[in-house]
């Protein structure tokens, strides 16, 4: 296992692994072109609060004025109920937004739906984000 195999300790937190690097630049190059063509922009690593300390989404879309519409969360399996818990600390701050969270090591992607309160899997359920054309996978499988 080399170094940039596992977390490696930067300024203050850990640096992802390369999958999860993978999966975010993905995602972002898959999804640049058509988000922007709306007028959109997608940003990595991007807080979403005025503090910039503060929670900082692996992908975050935003709209024209700066208001994250789509949080995309990439996680190991170990670490999926820490980041859900952390999606649950944006959606008290942003409840009309978006929210997944991508588990790389079983390959399944999660949709928070608002209405049910209640995390969908792509085990049973093709997620769209309605700011996408394809099925999230879709832009992580490509």
């Amino acid at each position: 296992m080399g170094l940039l195999d596992d977390y490696t300790y930067g300024v203050g937190s850990p640096r992802p692994r390369k999958q999860h690097q993978r999966v975010m630049a993905k995602m972002f190059i898959q999804s640049f072109y058509e988000l922007s063509d709306q007028g959109l922009e997608i940003l990595t690593e991007q807080t979403v609060t005025d503090d910039c300390n503060d929670l900082a989404p692996d992908l975050v879309v935003f709209d024209r004025e700066g208001y994250p519409l789509t949080i995309v969360e990439i996680t190991t399996h170990k670490e999926l109920r820490s980041i859900i818990r952390k999606c649950y600390e944006l959606i008290s701050l942003f409840p009309n937004s978006e929210y997944f969270v991508y588990d790389y090591e079983e390959k399944v992607l999660f949709m928070y739906d608002a209405e049910s309160d209640h995390w969908l899997s792509s085990e049973e359920y093709e997620l769209y984000s309605q700011y996408l054309s394809k099925p999230i996978m879709d832009y992580i499988n490509q």
